[in-house]
């Protein structure tokens, strides 16, 4: 009877083991990095966090292309329908979550982008988590029209 009990629990608990999946890993896609057409105003970064096994707080986004980086939240008021934006110094990364970076919602804004970045077409970001790590993403860079940053240049010159 033992040997039936322990080929049993043997079996169940293989079941449960092929039944897992990964586990997920805390991981930041889709960047992009939209540049503003005027100079002296933020260039908007969009992009998507996926949460790794436990819950984690994005702490900060920073390049070094660029002179100020923030993160900001895009609310509306539900009886006035104002929209506002204000600065957020973290954001909470559920475990096996997605949390969307998009536009009119949470997004990076990003002042004084070098020249750099626009002639590479892609821009180095580091993203600091409370679990202390640290994710190294290279967004793509495009124009408002959703072009390369040289792209009109090349066609016009």
């Amino acid at each position: 009877m033992n040997r039936q009990i322990f080929t049993l629990v043997t079996a169940a608990a293989a079941l449960l083991l092929t039944s897992c999946g990964p586990t997920p890993q805390l991981k930041v896609k889709e960047a992009v990095l939209t540049l503003s057409p005027v100079d002296n105003n933020p260039s908007a970064l969009h992009f998507s966090v996926y949460g790794g096994p436990e819950d984690a707080q994005l702490l900060r986004v920073s390049s070094p292309s660029a002179i100020r980086v923030e993160m900001h939240d895009v609310t509306v008021d539900a009886k006035t329908g104002a929209v506002s934006m204000a600065p957020m110094d973290r954001v909470l990364i559920p475990a096996g979550e997605k949390v969307a970076f998009k536009k009119g919602g949470k997004h990076v804004m990003m002042w004084g982008v070098n020249t750099i970045p626009r002639k590479l077409g892609e821009i180095e970001t580091e993203f600091l988590f409370s679990n202390n790590e640290r994710i190294l993403v290279k967004a793509r860079v495009q124009e408002i029209d959703g072009s390369d940053p040289d792209e009109k240049k090349a066609i016009d010159g």
